[in-house]
């Protein structure tokens, strides 16, 4: 029998919710993200800037992952840095000529934080 898409949600956050931060970095290295959008709001849920930020930049900076994926690391990595100046779509798109001006902000941007935090 095919679960519903809101059961397959709810089994997933489930799982991801059981992980450790260590296992929830470990499959963003491997690219594994789910299906349905709860891996990031598991991960967002338990982050922290100090936790997670490398990875995710990490992430924002590999071209050969999806936009999508790169997107949501972007929504995560902005609201732990407490950051409003970019939309995460903005920092998803590699296409755009500000791309990499963007993403070098952002090092900085979190560096700046992570040095308040420690």
């Amino acid at each position: 029998m095919k679960m519903s898409f809101d059961d397959e949600a709810r089994a997933e956050r489930e799982h991801y919710d059981r992980l450790s931060l260590e296992e929830m970095h470990a499959l963003i290295h491997e690219r594994r993200f789910g299906r349905t959008g709860m891996f990031w709001q598991s991960l967002r849920a338990r982050a922290t800037l100090l936790t997670s930020a490398w990875v995710l930049l990490e992430l924002l900076e590999q071209r050969s992952i999806g936009r999508d994926a790169r997107t949501n690391a972007a929504s995560v990595l902005l609201d732990l840095a407490d950051c409003h100046d970019w939309s995460p779509e903005a920092l998803a798109d590699d296409a755009d000529p500000e791309f990499e001006s963007r993403l070098r902000e952002l090092r900085r941007w979190v560096n700046e934080r992570l040095r308040k935090t420690i």
